[in-house]
C-alpha cells in the first residue's frame, strides 16, 4: 500500500513542471536520506508508527513550482528504502510543521512508481502538518463506537415514525410503509421502466419543510424503478394511479439512509415524510 495514493493525480500535474536545477538547501538538516527544516516544533511526545493512521497537510513542489495543498488520511507504512516519506512522518511529532526534501528520483520512481524521473537531479520538497494519529486499536474502537450509536438511532426511528403516523391518523400501509390517501385519482398505473411526472413537498417529524416542487405547468419527472429517486418513492409510485394524492412516511433506509442529504440539509437516519401526486405517465415514443 502506497502513501497518498492519490498522489498519482499529482504527478499529472508536475509533468508539466518545467525541470529547474537543483538548489542545495539553505538552513535544513540532513536526516535519514532527506534533508528538514521544522517551522513549528510541539512538546507532543506522540510520534506516529507502523501501522497508525495519520491525517497530514502537505503540499509537494518542485523547484519553486508549487502544487495547491491538500489533506490527507493515510495508513502508515515500513519504509520503502531510505529516506522515503514514511521514514520522515515517522521523525515528527503531532502537531509538527516541517518542509523536507526528498531526493526526486527515488520518491518518482521508486515511492510513486511513476517510471523514469523527468526533472534529473531536482529534489522534490513537501511541506508537512502532522494534523492527526489514530493508532488501529482506536480506530477499531471508534468504528464499534459509530456502530452502536447508529443502532441506536435505528431503533429509536421505528418509535418516532410510528408515533407520528398514530398521532396523524397514518394507519394504511403500501409496500411496508405508513401512507394516507389525500385524493383518489382515476387513472392508469405506472410500470417500471415508464416515466412519470409528479408534484410533492416533503418534511421532517417535526414539520419543517425541507423540499417541495409544486410547479404543475412543468412537473418534476424521473423514470419508476430506475433507481433516481429513493426507494420509498419507487416502492409507493408504483401503486398509485394517475391523479392519486399521497402522503407517505419514509423511514431512512428508504429515504436518504446513513449518509442523509447535504443539499436539502437532511441528516443521517433521518425519517422524513413526503406528499406526492401523480400527475401523469409519459407515453413511450414508439
Amino acid at each position: 500500500m502506497k502513501f497518498n495514493r492519490c498522489i498519482l493525480f499529482v504527478c499529472g500535474v508536475l509533468l508539466c513542471v518545467l525541470a529547474v536545477s537543483c538548489r542545495k538547501p539553505s538552513g535544513f538538516k540532513r536526516e535519514s536520506g532527506f534533508f528538514y527544516q521544522y517551522h513549528v516544533r510541539t512538546d507532543n511526545p506522540e510520534q506516529p508508527k507502523t501501522g497508525d493512521f495519520v491525517v497530514v497537510n502537505m503540499a509537494l513542489r518542485i523547484g519553486d513550482s508549487l502544487f495547491t495543498p491538500m489533506t490527507r488520511y493515510n495508513m502508515l507504512m515500513d519504509e520503502l528504502y531510505r529516506g522515503d516519506i514514511y521514514s520522515a512522518l515517522r521523525s515528527m511529532h503531532l502537531g509538527d510543521s516541517a518542509t523536507f526534501i526528498f531526493d526526486g528520483r527515488k520518491f518518482y520512481e521508486d515511492f510513486l512508481a511513476m517510471g523514469e524521473y523527468p526533472y534529473g537531479k531536482t529534489p522534490i520538497t513537501a511541506d508537512i502538518k502532522l494534523l492527526k494519529i489514530m493508532s488501529k486499536q482506536n480506530l477499531d474502537m471508534a468504528a464499534e463506537q459509530l456502530e452502536e450509536q447508529k443502532k441506536q438511532i435505528r431503533e429509536k426511528e421505528d418509535s418516532l415514525i410510528f408515533e407520528y403516523a398514530q398521532r396523524n391518523h397514518i394507519d394504511n400501509k403500501i409496500s411496508g410503509i405508513y401512507c394516507k390517501y389525500n385524493k383518489i385519482g382515476g387513472g392508469e398505473k405506472p410500470l417500471r421502466g415508464q416515466t412519470v411526472e409528479v408534484l410533492y413537498k416533503g418534511w421532517f417529524l417535526n414539520g419543517t419543510l425541507f423540499d417541495q416542487y409544486l410547479d404543475s405547468n412543468s412537473p418534476a419527472s424521473f423514470e419508476v424503478g430506475a433507481g433516481k429517486v429513493s426507494r420509498g418513492w419507487d416502492l409507493v409510485v408504483q401503486q398509485m394511479n394517475v391523479g392519486d394524492n399521497v402522503t407517505m412516511v419514509l423511514p431512512s433506509s428508504l429515504a436518504y439512509g446513513d449518509h442523509g442529504n447535504e443539499e436539502l440539509h437532511v441528516p443521517p437516519y433521518t425519517p422524513v415524510v413526503y406528499e406526492l401526486e401523480l400527475v401523469n405517465i409519459i407515453p413511450t415514443a414508439n
